[in-house]
């Protein structure tokens, strides 16, 4: 809500403002019914919007009624350096590792900083640092995960119980070698680094900057576009704020002559 609040207030400002949007929202609840009502109505003024893949654009473009041409997909980024395949770790079984790690613990004195964590839900299991890490992803086809990675990384099974234990038998009962492991942490590296991701950040920062600003009868026609109750309301806040900023820059520069 905060980032829908400062869209307001950079126009009046007159600065570029670029929305991004992270998650995918439905159409049918109230909690959706009631945020995308609030899309719709404080980003018509909105210059630019980024999106992490096409489905998340998708969604967005229709629950803000946004233009699709200035919606643009940039993917997340991952940080492959921290996420490398270890093959020294394929040798040995979880007891192993375990006993050995706990041995570490003890011999360096880092109780009070280790915390063995055991099972871990899959839902806090990221899936580039998987696939960084030379590990083969399981994941239900559901929203935008197709787009993450290639076929090759990834198998996609149907949300549900017996197609989700089909998808892990094959995949443990198959063999996956080093160099399948290091493959697949050059591929995550190529398509997911900071470098990319942050060079197609900064265009779309350059295309906003470089477009000329709205003006407040501008802007209120945007606003009218919104229908309904929500859109008199975001209509009036916008000329009410502009009224209130035109008062104090009038006190402000009062003050500084005086």
């Amino acid at each position: 809500m905060m980032a829908n609040e400062a869209v307001t207030y950079v126009c009046e400002m007159g600065l570029a403002s670029v929305y991004m949007d992270h998650l995918l929202f439905g159409l049918d609840d109230i909690a959706s019914i009631i945020l995308n009502r609030v899309l719709k109505s404080t980003l018509p003024t909105v210059g630019a919007a980024i999106c992490v893949s096409h489905t998340c654009r998708d969604n967005f473009i229709l629950r803000a009624h946004m233009l699709p041409s200035i919606v643009h997909v940039i993917p997340n980024a991952v940080h492959t350096s921290k996420f490398i395949p270890d093959l020294s770790r394929q040798k040995m079984n979880r007891r192993e590792q375990k006993l050995l790690w706990e041995e570490m613990v003890e011999r360096e004195r880092l109780h009070d900083r280790v915390e063995f964590l055991g099972y871990v839900p899959h839902s806090s299991v990221p899936i580039l640092e998987a696939a960084s890490a030379g590990l083969f992803v399981i994941s239900t086809n559901v929203g935008g995960v197709s787009e993450v990675l290639p076929p090759e990384t990834i198998h996609h099974a149907d949300p549900n119980v017996d197609s989700l234990v089909e998808s892990l038998s094959c995949a443990i009962s198959g063999k996956i070698d080093s160099t399948d492991l290091f493959e697949f942490h050059r591929r995550v590296s190529q398509m997911y680094s900071w470098q990319r991701v942050a060079g197609e950040t900064v265009m779309v920062y350059d295309k906003m900057i470089a477009r000329p600003r709205l003006s407040l009868s501008q802007r209120l026609v945007r606003y009218k576009t919104v229908r309904h109750l929500a859109g008199f309301v975001v209509w009036y806040a916008c000329w009410a704020l502009h009224c209130i900023c035109c008062f104090l820059c009038g006190i402000v520069a009062t003050t500084a002559f005086d």
